[in-house]
């Protein structure tokens, strides 16, 4: 019984034993390839082939060796390392791109030479308010300023000055400050420079510091900046059609202090601004040339004021900055002390006789001298307070 067990076991026996070799022997024989794959990929072959070069060919080049076919993993490897290669080298080709934008689309500095100076004057000022600019700081701006006024002056052009006498009225009225503002905007209009800047004639400009202020917004961008002469928007009563009215109110820089545009605002301004079509608007609100700028800007453009306190009108005090923020202005007032002493005396001297006879042998005789001497002093001092920025 136990005999005939035996038997029916011995087969599966067999079979079991058949199975072990065959596995063994698949173990051993992949791991004799993974070891013939390692010795060929750190150059068994290539060894082997300088080994048996005889010494006689050692001046031949040698020949390549013939790296058997990778496996797998090494073929795996390969292509990730290929697929990193590729990806380092798609990113530099981006990165130079972006760099080759970068420079096209960077705009240029801004130059002092790119900003259209608009001083604003009239015939009796020359002498007095515009000579003292001419001598400071036009004269080293002097290619690109150009002074609107409403009188020939032939010792200012024969200087080599920018003159633009307008067919303005030469009084101080609405109508003929926005006539010359509308003269500044169509000249600033034909020319090629970057930003217009209008100023009067009795503020001095700190170019440094004008230039370094606009070198700070974008180039093409939509710029009205300036300072405000009240801390709140100015309400004003538009006139419509049919003699109605109705109030808005905006914020616009004062001419006092000056302000600047961007040409791409300034274009915007046309169908406001352009010929005599400045004039009008401003008859519309009926204010002056800077209030009719804001009034465009903000209300018929939609566009806010940049309001900048580095603009000083003769309105402030310039005591009230520090010493070392001063040369950073754009443009602050200064202050003319003028002392006038006026000496009066006045000297009076009466003299009196009275000589009196009478029949009784009595007389009199009354002498009387009255000397008055006054001495008048007044002095008078005036401060006046003007607009001006350092050189």
């Amino acid at each position: 019984m136990h005999r005939r067990r035996m038997l029916r076991a011995l087969p599966v026996f067999i079979l079991m034993f058949f199975i072990v070799l065959i596995v063994d022997f698949q173990l051993r024989t992949r791991n004799l390839h993974k070891l013939n794959s390692i010795h060929n990929l750190f150059g068994g072959d290539l060894l082997r082939s300088i080994q048996e070069t005889p010494l006689s060919a050692a001046k031949e080049p040698p020949k390549p060796a013939k790296f058997p076919r990778q496996p797998a993993a090494v073929s795996t490897m390969n292509q990730t390392v290929g697929g990193l290669q590729a990806e380092i080298q798609r990113r530099r080709d981006k990165l130079r791109a972006l760099e080759q934008r970068r420079v096209v689309i960077t705009p240029s500095l801004l130059r002092l030479t790119d900003i259209f100076l608009a001083v604003k004057s009239t015939g009796r000022f020359h002498g007095t308010r515009l000579s003292l600019l001419l001598e400071t700081w036009i004269s080293k701006t002097k290619e690109h300023t150009f002074i609107f006024t409403d009188t020939e002056d032939e010792d200012v052009t024969s200087r080599g000055y920018n003159v633009i006498v307008t067919d303005c009225p030469s009084d101080h009225s609405h109508q003929a400050l926005s006539c010359k503002m509308s003269a500044e905007y169509d000249h600033f209009m034909a020319s090629d420079k970057k930003w217009l800047c209008h100023v009067d004639d009795d503020n001095y400009v700190n170019p440094g510091a004008l230039l370094s202020l606009l070198s700070a917004f974008p180039q093409d961008g939509d710029v009205y900046v300036g300072k405000p002469s009240l801390d709140h928007p100015i309400k004003a009563h538009e006139l419509l059609e049919g003699n109605k009215t109705k109030e808005v109110q905006f914020w616009f820089a004062t001419g006092g202090a000056g302000f600047c545009l961007s040409r791409r605002l300034a274009e915007k301004m046309a169908p406001w601004a352009s010929g005599p079509r400045f004039e009008q608007t401003s008859a519309v609100i009926r204010l002056p040339d800077d209030c009719t700028v804001g009034f465009i800007v903000e209300r018929r453009l939609g566009i806010s004021m940049v309001h900048s306190s580095m603009f000083h009108s003769h309105l402030e005090n310039l005591l009230l900055l520090t010493p070392g923020n001063i040369p950073l202005q754009v443009r602050h007032a200064y202050t003319h002390t003028h002392t006038h002493t006026h000496t009066h005396t006045h000297t009076h001297t009466h003299t009196h006789t009275h000589t009196h006879t009478h029949t009784h042998t009595h007389t009199h005789t009354h002498t009387h001298t009255h000397t008055h001497t006054h001495t008048h002093t007044h002095t008078h001092t005036h401060t006046h307070t003007s607009n001006f920025c350092l050189m």
